[in-house]
């Protein structure tokens, strides 16, 4: 059974790393650039915000007795097979989770730019998710 308090919790705490994320995204690139400490934190909050959807997959999918992931990208492949998520956009996230692999492992190789171009075009899939993701727990 999913413990919908556990996830509205996650689902709220992925809300303020979106909020931060958001206002990072605002700062034009060159300022942006031009402090690291802009790009240390647009990394880790978005590194944050990507563990929360994949906790948040991860509970529902133990929960729901579902097929277990064995990657960080098949939590959104199995969300969408299940019908929890929209299929094709199970399938949009997946880049998410490989992000995350890149955030945590070869974080030397990750660009300011990229991750810059990534809040501005891409923050709408964390607020899409946390929709999906309560329909489908009051289904």
């Amino acid at each position: 059974m999913v413990d919908q308090d556990r996830v509205a919790e996650l689902l709220a705490t992925l809300a303020r790393y979106v909020r931060i994320l958001r206002d990072l995204s605002e700062i034009p690139l060159a300022d942006y650039q031009a402090d690291p400490r802009n790009f240390g934190s647009a990394e880790r909050f978005l590194q944050l915000a990507i563990e929360t959807t994949l906790s948040v997959g991860h509970h529902i999918i133990a929960a729901a007795g579902f097929d277990q992931p064995t990657t960080y990208a098949e939590v959104f492949r199995v969300l969408g097979k299940e019908g929890v998520l929209d299929a094709e956009f199970a399938a949009a996230l997946e880049p998410m989770a490989r992000m995350r692999n890149r955030l945590v492992h070869h974080y030397e190789d990750v660009e300011p730019e990229r991750v810059h171009e990534l809040l501005r075009a891409r923050l709408g899939d964390f607020d899409r998710f946390a929709m999906a993701i309560t329909e489908y727990l009051h289904d």
